[in-house]
Protein backbone atom coordinates (compact mmCIF):
# COMPACT_ATOMS: atom_id res chain seq x y z
CA UNK A 1 0.00 0.00 0.00
CA UNK A 2 1.75 3.37 -0.73
CA UNK A 3 1.57 5.79 1.52
CA UNK A 4 -0.32 9.68 0.64
CA UNK A 5 2.18 11.66 -0.88
CA UNK A 6 1.10 14.77 0.64
CA UNK A 7 2.30 18.03 -0.97
CA UNK A 8 5.23 20.30 1.40
CA UNK A 9 2.41 23.30 1.62
CA UNK A 10 0.19 21.04 2.76
CA UNK A 11 2.99 19.88 5.84
CA UNK A 12 3.86 23.61 6.06
CA UNK A 13 0.01 24.49 7.00
CA UNK A 14 -0.24 21.01 9.28
CA UNK A 15 2.94 22.43 10.91
CA UNK A 16 1.11 26.24 11.80
CA UNK A 17 -1.86 24.45 12.64
CA UNK A 18 -2.16 21.07 14.23
CA UNK A 19 -5.75 21.14 14.90
CA UNK A 20 -6.32 20.68 10.99
CA UNK A 21 -4.50 17.57 11.22
CA UNK A 22 -6.61 15.40 13.11
CA UNK A 23 -9.33 13.34 11.11
CA UNK A 24 -12.78 13.24 13.32
CA UNK A 25 -13.35 9.94 15.13
CA UNK A 26 -16.74 9.60 14.69
CA UNK A 27 -19.82 11.25 12.83
CA UNK A 28 -20.74 14.22 15.29
CA UNK A 29 -17.91 14.98 15.26
CA UNK A 30 -17.22 15.79 12.08
CA UNK A 31 -20.18 17.32 12.03
CA UNK A 32 -18.98 19.91 14.70
CA UNK A 33 -15.43 20.19 12.87
CA UNK A 34 -17.22 20.95 9.40
CA UNK A 35 -19.64 23.25 10.64
CA UNK A 36 -16.77 25.17 12.46
CA UNK A 37 -14.65 24.71 9.30
CA UNK A 38 -17.51 26.90 7.67
CA UNK A 39 -17.08 29.85 10.24
CA UNK A 40 -13.46 29.42 10.20
CA UNK A 41 -13.72 30.30 6.24
CA UNK A 42 -16.30 33.52 6.82
CA UNK A 43 -13.41 34.97 9.00
CA UNK A 44 -11.58 35.02 6.17
CA UNK A 45 -13.40 37.88 4.63
CA UNK A 46 -12.11 40.06 6.89
CA UNK A 47 -8.68 39.53 5.55
CA UNK A 48 -7.56 42.02 3.09
CA UNK A 49 -6.42 39.26 0.73
CA UNK A 50 -10.17 38.13 0.25
CA UNK A 51 -11.78 42.18 -0.08
CA UNK A 52 -12.64 41.26 -3.52
CA UNK A 53 -14.91 38.24 -2.72
CA UNK A 54 -16.55 41.14 -0.22
CA UNK A 55 -16.76 44.18 -2.52
CA UNK A 56 -17.38 42.42 -6.19
CA UNK A 57 -20.60 40.30 -4.60
CA UNK A 58 -23.91 41.12 -3.40
CA UNK A 59 -25.48 38.39 -1.20
CA UNK A 60 -28.57 37.89 0.24
CA UNK A 61 -29.80 35.06 2.43
CA UNK A 62 -33.28 34.36 2.53
CA UNK A 63 -35.94 30.95 2.96
CA UNK A 64 -37.64 29.72 0.10
CA UNK A 65 -40.70 26.59 0.21
CA UNK A 66 -40.96 23.66 -1.82
CA UNK A 67 -44.42 22.69 -2.84
CA UNK A 68 -43.34 18.97 -1.86
CA UNK A 69 -41.59 20.46 1.52
CA UNK A 70 -45.03 22.04 3.36
CA UNK A 71 -43.83 22.14 6.92
CA UNK A 72 -40.44 22.94 6.33
CA UNK A 73 -38.12 26.11 4.86
CA UNK A 74 -35.52 25.83 3.41
CA UNK A 75 -32.16 28.39 3.90
CA UNK A 76 -30.68 29.71 0.66
CA UNK A 77 -27.74 32.17 -0.03
CA UNK A 78 -27.75 34.07 -3.18
CA UNK A 79 -24.62 35.19 -4.96
CA UNK A 80 -24.85 38.06 -8.11
CA UNK A 81 -21.76 40.15 -9.26
CA UNK A 82 -22.51 43.79 -8.45
CA UNK A 83 -21.14 44.78 -11.94
CA UNK A 84 -23.65 43.53 -13.43
CA UNK A 85 -26.73 45.53 -12.57
CA UNK A 86 -29.90 44.40 -12.95
CA UNK A 87 -29.19 42.97 -15.93
CA UNK A 88 -30.34 39.30 -15.83
CA UNK A 89 -27.54 36.20 -16.25
CA UNK A 90 -27.11 32.60 -15.96
CA UNK A 91 -28.16 31.02 -12.72
CA UNK A 92 -26.27 27.82 -10.90
CA UNK A 93 -27.73 25.87 -7.92
CA UNK A 94 -24.90 24.81 -5.18
CA UNK A 95 -25.28 21.78 -2.60
CA UNK A 96 -23.14 22.33 0.18
CA UNK A 97 -20.80 19.28 1.04
CA UNK A 98 -21.00 17.50 4.11
CA UNK A 99 -21.50 13.87 2.94
CA UNK A 100 -25.32 14.17 3.05
CA UNK A 101 -24.81 14.85 7.91
CA UNK A 102 -23.02 18.19 7.85
CA UNK A 103 -22.45 21.71 6.46
CA UNK A 104 -24.53 24.64 5.52
CA UNK A 105 -23.81 27.50 3.27
CA UNK A 106 -20.82 28.60 5.33
CA UNK A 107 -19.00 25.33 4.02
CA UNK A 108 -18.39 26.45 0.80
CA UNK A 109 -18.86 30.67 0.91
CA UNK A 110 -15.93 30.83 -0.30
CA UNK A 111 -15.84 28.91 -3.41
CA UNK A 112 -18.86 30.40 -4.76
CA UNK A 113 -17.87 34.20 -4.18
CA UNK A 114 -14.47 33.08 -5.84
CA UNK A 115 -16.43 32.03 -9.23
CA UNK A 116 -17.90 35.52 -9.54
CA UNK A 117 -14.72 37.45 -8.62
CA UNK A 118 -12.95 35.60 -11.44
CA UNK A 119 -15.28 37.32 -13.91
CA UNK A 120 -18.37 34.79 -14.25
CA UNK A 121 -21.40 36.42 -14.73
CA UNK A 122 -23.79 34.31 -12.89
CA UNK A 123 -26.40 34.36 -10.08
CA UNK A 124 -25.32 31.31 -7.55
CA UNK A 125 -28.11 30.02 -5.83
CA UNK A 126 -26.71 27.94 -2.14
CA UNK A 127 -29.58 25.91 -1.08
CA UNK A 128 -29.33 24.36 2.55
CA UNK A 129 -31.06 20.73 2.36
CA UNK A 130 -31.94 18.92 5.16
CA UNK A 131 -29.63 17.00 6.42
CA UNK A 132 -29.37 13.13 7.11
CA UNK A 133 -29.97 11.99 10.63
CA UNK A 134 -32.84 14.74 11.07
CA UNK A 135 -34.23 13.07 7.91
CA UNK A 136 -33.86 10.26 6.17
CA UNK A 137 -32.00 9.99 2.95
CA UNK A 138 -34.72 9.52 0.82
CA UNK A 139 -36.03 13.25 1.94
CA UNK A 140 -32.06 14.50 1.58
CA UNK A 141 -31.99 13.44 -2.31
CA UNK A 142 -35.34 14.43 -3.00
CA UNK A 143 -34.72 18.13 -1.67
CA UNK A 144 -31.87 18.48 -4.17
CA UNK A 145 -33.96 16.71 -6.97
CA UNK A 146 -36.89 19.42 -5.98
CA UNK A 147 -34.83 22.76 -5.72
CA UNK A 148 -33.32 21.87 -8.90
CA UNK A 149 -36.90 22.13 -10.55
CA UNK A 150 -38.10 24.58 -8.13
CA UNK A 151 -35.38 27.32 -9.30
CA UNK A 152 -35.84 26.49 -13.14
CA UNK A 153 -39.43 27.87 -12.66
CA UNK A 154 -38.22 30.69 -10.15
CA UNK A 155 -35.24 32.52 -10.49
CA UNK A 156 -36.12 34.94 -12.19
CA UNK A 157 -36.97 36.94 -8.86
CA UNK A 158 -33.06 36.78 -8.47
CA UNK A 159 -32.13 38.18 -11.20
CA UNK A 160 -31.82 34.96 -13.12
CA UNK A 161 -32.32 33.27 -16.79
CA UNK A 162 -32.25 29.17 -16.99
CA UNK A 163 -32.21 29.92 -20.76
CA UNK A 164 -28.63 31.55 -20.47
CA UNK A 165 -27.37 28.66 -18.46
CA UNK A 166 -28.41 26.50 -15.97
CA UNK A 167 -25.76 24.82 -14.08
CA UNK A 168 -26.01 21.79 -10.78
CA UNK A 169 -22.83 21.82 -8.58
CA UNK A 170 -21.98 21.20 -5.39
CA UNK A 171 -18.80 19.38 -3.22
CA UNK A 172 -18.44 15.46 -2.14
CA UNK A 173 -21.70 14.55 -0.41
CA UNK A 174 -23.12 18.30 -1.95
CA UNK A 175 -21.28 17.03 -5.64
CA UNK A 176 -22.96 13.33 -5.00
CA UNK A 177 -26.46 15.65 -4.68
CA UNK A 178 -26.02 17.68 -8.18
CA UNK A 179 -25.12 14.59 -10.17
CA UNK A 180 -28.47 12.65 -9.43
CA UNK A 181 -30.13 15.62 -9.30
CA UNK A 182 -29.13 15.66 -13.36
CA UNK A 183 -30.11 12.13 -13.73
CA UNK A 184 -33.33 12.86 -12.21
CA UNK A 185 -34.22 15.71 -13.62
CA UNK A 186 -32.64 14.15 -17.00
CA UNK A 187 -35.63 11.12 -16.77
CA UNK A 188 -38.26 12.66 -14.73
CA UNK A 189 -38.34 16.68 -15.35
CA UNK A 190 -37.99 16.70 -19.08
CA UNK A 191 -39.32 20.58 -19.28
CA UNK A 192 -35.96 21.55 -16.90
CA UNK A 193 -32.99 21.79 -19.06
CA UNK A 194 -29.44 21.57 -17.10
CA UNK A 195 -26.53 22.68 -19.02
CA UNK A 196 -23.93 21.78 -17.43
CA UNK A 197 -22.63 20.21 -13.80
CA UNK A 198 -19.62 21.52 -11.69
CA UNK A 199 -19.02 18.25 -9.25
CA UNK A 200 -16.06 19.06 -7.21
CA UNK A 201 -14.44 16.11 -5.28
CA UNK A 202 -17.27 13.96 -6.78
CA UNK A 203 -19.22 10.90 -4.82
CA UNK A 204 -20.32 8.74 -7.48
CA UNK A 205 -20.64 5.19 -5.86
CA UNK A 206 -21.49 3.70 -2.79
CA UNK A 207 -18.20 2.12 -1.47
CA UNK A 208 -17.17 -0.73 -0.11
CA UNK A 209 -20.01 -3.12 -2.33
CA UNK A 210 -19.26 -6.39 -2.84
CA UNK A 211 -21.31 -6.54 -6.44
CA UNK A 212 -19.34 -3.22 -7.47
CA UNK A 213 -17.95 -4.90 -10.94
CA UNK A 214 -14.15 -5.73 -10.89
CA UNK A 215 -13.42 -3.64 -13.23
CA UNK A 216 -14.12 -0.92 -11.77
CA UNK A 217 -12.74 -2.13 -8.41
CA UNK A 218 -9.29 -2.02 -9.71
CA UNK A 219 -9.92 1.56 -10.67
CA UNK A 220 -11.14 2.50 -7.59
CA UNK A 221 -7.72 1.78 -5.50
CA UNK A 222 -7.33 5.50 -3.69
CA UNK A 223 -9.63 3.47 -1.14
CA UNK A 224 -6.85 1.14 -0.04
CA UNK A 225 -3.98 3.79 -1.07
CA UNK A 226 -4.81 6.53 1.01
CA UNK A 227 -6.63 4.87 3.66
CA UNK A 228 -5.42 6.51 6.01
CA UNK A 229 -5.62 10.25 4.56
CA UNK A 230 -5.65 13.54 6.50
CA UNK A 231 -8.72 15.51 6.65
CA UNK A 232 -10.62 12.06 5.60
CA UNK A 233 -9.90 8.76 5.77
CA UNK A 234 -11.43 5.20 4.64
CA UNK A 235 -12.88 4.91 8.31
CA UNK A 236 -14.61 8.48 8.25
CA UNK A 237 -15.85 7.96 4.63
CA UNK A 238 -17.05 4.43 5.35
CA UNK A 239 -19.10 5.71 8.60
CA UNK A 240 -20.47 8.65 6.75
CA UNK A 241 -21.81 5.95 3.84
CA UNK A 242 -23.66 3.89 6.25
CA UNK A 243 -25.82 7.08 8.16
CA UNK A 244 -27.36 7.00 5.28
CA UNK A 245 -28.90 3.55 6.29
CA UNK A 246 -29.47 2.38 3.00
CA UNK A 247 -30.10 -0.87 1.67
CA UNK A 248 -27.84 -2.62 -0.77
CA UNK A 249 -30.76 -2.75 -3.49
CA UNK A 250 -31.15 1.66 -2.88
CA UNK A 251 -27.38 2.08 -3.13
CA UNK A 252 -27.02 0.00 -6.91
CA UNK A 253 -29.89 2.08 -8.46
CA UNK A 254 -28.54 5.12 -10.98
CA UNK A 255 -30.85 7.18 -9.90
CA UNK A 256 -29.28 7.38 -5.83
CA UNK A 257 -25.37 6.62 -7.01
CA UNK A 258 -24.05 8.42 -10.69
CA UNK A 259 -22.30 5.61 -11.54
CA UNK A 260 -24.61 2.84 -11.79
CA UNK A 261 -26.46 5.37 -13.75
CA UNK A 262 -27.61 5.52 -17.59
CA UNK A 263 -25.24 8.69 -18.32
CA UNK A 264 -26.10 9.43 -21.97
CA UNK A 265 -27.43 12.63 -22.80
CA UNK A 266 -26.33 14.77 -19.66
CA UNK A 267 -24.70 17.79 -19.84
CA UNK A 268 -21.28 18.48 -19.73
CA UNK A 269 -19.47 17.81 -16.63
CA UNK A 270 -16.60 19.91 -14.84
CA UNK A 271 -14.42 17.79 -12.31
CA UNK A 272 -11.73 18.70 -9.90
CA UNK A 273 -10.14 15.61 -7.88
CA UNK A 274 -7.42 15.74 -5.32
CA UNK A 275 -5.19 13.52 -4.80
CA UNK A 276 -4.66 12.23 -0.92
CA UNK A 277 -8.28 11.13 -0.68
CA UNK A 278 -9.84 8.01 -0.15
CA UNK A 279 -12.59 9.09 -2.94
CA UNK A 280 -10.20 10.11 -5.53
CA UNK A 281 -10.76 7.48 -8.04
CA UNK A 282 -14.72 7.95 -7.94
CA UNK A 283 -14.24 11.21 -9.27
CA UNK A 284 -11.92 9.65 -12.41
CA UNK A 285 -14.15 6.59 -12.56
CA UNK A 286 -17.42 8.88 -13.13
CA UNK A 287 -15.06 11.42 -15.45
CA UNK A 288 -14.34 8.25 -17.97
CA UNK A 289 -17.78 6.58 -17.49
CA UNK A 290 -19.17 10.43 -18.37
CA UNK A 291 -16.79 10.29 -21.42
CA UNK A 292 -17.81 6.82 -22.43
CA UNK A 293 -21.25 7.51 -23.09
CA UNK A 294 -20.50 10.95 -25.23
CA UNK A 295 -20.76 13.59 -22.44
CA UNK A 296 -18.13 16.73 -22.68
CA UNK A 297 -16.12 16.66 -19.57
CA UNK A 298 -12.83 18.83 -18.47
CA UNK A 299 -10.89 17.80 -15.31
CA UNK A 300 -8.47 19.20 -12.94
CA UNK A 301 -6.25 17.49 -10.45
CA UNK A 302 -3.85 18.63 -7.18
CA UNK A 303 -1.66 16.22 -6.19
CA UNK A 304 -0.28 16.16 -2.84
CA UNK A 305 -3.16 17.70 -1.35
CA UNK A 306 -6.52 16.05 0.88
CA UNK A 307 -9.84 16.05 0.64
CA UNK A 308 -11.19 19.49 0.39
CA UNK A 309 -8.39 21.18 1.00
CA UNK A 310 -9.96 24.45 -0.17
CA UNK A 311 -11.76 24.70 3.13
CA UNK A 312 -8.25 26.03 4.48
CA UNK A 313 -7.47 29.37 2.45
CA UNK A 314 -4.08 29.68 3.78
CA UNK A 315 -2.73 27.37 1.31
CA UNK A 316 -1.19 28.64 -1.49
CA UNK A 317 -3.28 25.84 -3.94
CA UNK A 318 -6.85 27.10 -2.72
CA UNK A 319 -6.41 30.55 -4.18
CA UNK A 320 -5.21 28.97 -7.41
CA UNK A 321 -8.25 26.42 -7.17
CA UNK A 322 -10.20 29.53 -6.91
CA UNK A 323 -9.32 30.57 -10.29
CA UNK A 324 -9.45 27.12 -11.96
CA UNK A 325 -13.10 26.71 -10.65
CA UNK A 326 -13.75 29.76 -11.94
CA UNK A 327 -12.35 28.61 -15.42
CA UNK A 328 -14.30 25.78 -14.97
CA UNK A 329 -17.64 27.29 -14.64
CA UNK A 330 -16.92 29.71 -17.64
CA UNK A 331 -16.23 26.02 -20.04
CA UNK A 332 -19.92 25.00 -18.94
CA UNK A 333 -21.35 28.32 -19.78
CA UNK A 334 -19.44 27.75 -22.79
CA UNK A 335 -20.24 24.53 -23.53
CA UNK A 336 -23.80 24.65 -23.52
CA UNK A 337 -23.48 27.50 -26.40
CA UNK A 338 -21.37 25.17 -28.35
CA UNK A 339 -23.71 22.37 -27.68
CA UNK A 340 -26.99 24.76 -28.64
CA UNK A 341 -25.18 24.94 -32.28
CA UNK A 342 -24.66 21.12 -32.46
Amino acid sequence: MTAPRLSAEWQELVTKRLDIAKVPSSVEEYKKLKHQRGLDGQAFLSHPDFALLKSSIHVENTIISLPDVPDHQFPIRVYRPTRTGNRNLPVMIYFHGGFWVAGDANTEDLGCRAIIAHGNDIVIVSFEYRLVGDVDWQSTFSDAERAVVWLASNASQFGGDVYKGYLVSGAEGGCHLAAISAIRVRDRHPEVKITGQCLIVPTTIAWPDAKIPEDWRRRLESHEEHVDAPVMNERLYEELVGALKMSDEEKRKGENFPCLADLKGLPPAYLPMDECDPTRDQGFLYAELLREAGVMIRTDYYRGLPNMFVNFPELPTTLKAGGHLAAGIAWLLESRNFRSLG
